[in-house]
């Protein structure tokens, strides 16, 4: 049987239409220069769960090098991550770096779609990080992450790939949200059938999940809105898990990039495909949520009821570290 990470990351480098004199091979992934800005593909060692293999696939660009403690990255990254769409902006500080980040978890039944999924956040996150790095990095007291590839040195134009989002991501999301009606409507019944508390309507859903608290009672809130459109992108869905904690102040921003960091390691073994940042649907400014805005051009049965599947164990995983 073949290794299921190493078919992921054989057809990723395929669907991305990578040009071999600006990549780096490797065993269980591969490197690329799309531009100035070297980005990563890595596939864990794969699982073997009776007939089927499972393997989490983390993607990440590199955007500023030399990051400074002193300059309070993680607020610059909370403000950044609020805006994102299927990554997350993470200070990792022993190696004083700030990284953009994707992961998702690939069995054998879900690789063609996969592949299709994470080609997308790929290339979003690449061209996030190009036009995030300048002002990022000074903002961090770094230096924007620009490399070259070892052979072919730098890259003097941008590779075509990273035109999509202007060509087909941002066109595909005019005219209204794609989610809207079917997608959505049965969203209620689906997380009924979970033990979850949930309604939903043509346009939404707003579910509980829970929030293992030492009191047992908590639950977090899982919001999936098609009438609320990206600032880029334009419409699609937008998810919001919004934990039942208020940090407050500088203390959501440290938090958020801890869970970021942890979930872009593969920790929480569910996809990461946005980010933990300041609540966006809080006016104080004080709540800590996970966001992520899933584009009309992936809209396809099947997605959204895994956006609940995720985000369950998402709070999990979360209340696990936060009071860890």
């Amino acid at each position: 049987m073949s290794d299921i990470g190493r078919q992921l990351v054989d057809s990723l480098y395929t669907e991305l239409m990578i040009d071999g004199e600006w990549a780096v091979r490797r065993d269980r992934g591969f490197t690329w220069w799309g531009y100035r800005l070297a980005q990563h593909v890595e596939a864990s060692p794969t699982v073997h769960l009776g007939d089927q293999q499972r393997c989490v696939v983390r993607v990440w660009t590199e955007v500023a090098r030399e990051v400074a403690p002193a300059s309070n990255p993680a607020a610059a990254l909370a403000a950044v991550n609020r805006q994102q769409s299927m990554s997350a902006a993470v200070w990792d500080r022993p190696a004083r770096r700030v990284n953009e980040c994707a992961t998702t978890v690939v069995s054998t039944d879900t690789l063609d779609w996969h592949t299709q999924l994470l080609a997308t956040a790929a290339v979003l996150q690449n061209v996030s990080a190009h036009a995030n790095a300048p002002a990022l990095a000074q903002a961090c007291g770094g230096t924007p992450a620009l490399s070259n590839h070892p052979d072919a040195g730098e890259r003097a134009e941008m590779d075509g790939v990273l035109g999509v989002p202007a060509q087909r991501v941002i066109p595909a999301g005019a005219g209204g949200s794609r989610y809207t009606g079917p997608l959505v409507e049965g969203l209620g019944g689906y997380a009924a059938k979970l033990g979850f508390r949930a309604t939903a309507d043509a346009t939404g859903l707003v579910c509980e999940v829970p929030y293992p608290a030492q009191s047992g009672r908590d639950t977090a809130l899982l919001r999936i809105s098609t009438t609320q459109a990206h600032p880029v992108l334009g419409h699609g869905a937008l998810v919001v898990l919004r934990l039942p904690v208020a940090p407050g102040g500088m203390r959501v921003a440290r938090l958020a990039n801890e869970l970021n960091a942890a979930e872009a390691r593969g920790e929480s073994a569910v996809p990461l495909l946005g980010a933990w940042c300041p609540d966006v649907l809080a006016t104080d400014g004080n709540g800590l949520a996970f966001t992520c805005f899933l584009p009309n051009l992936l809209a396809r049965t099947g997605l959204l009821e895994d956006q609940i599947g995720y985000q369950a164990a998402r709070a999990r995983f979360a209340q696990a570290q936060l009071s860890g």
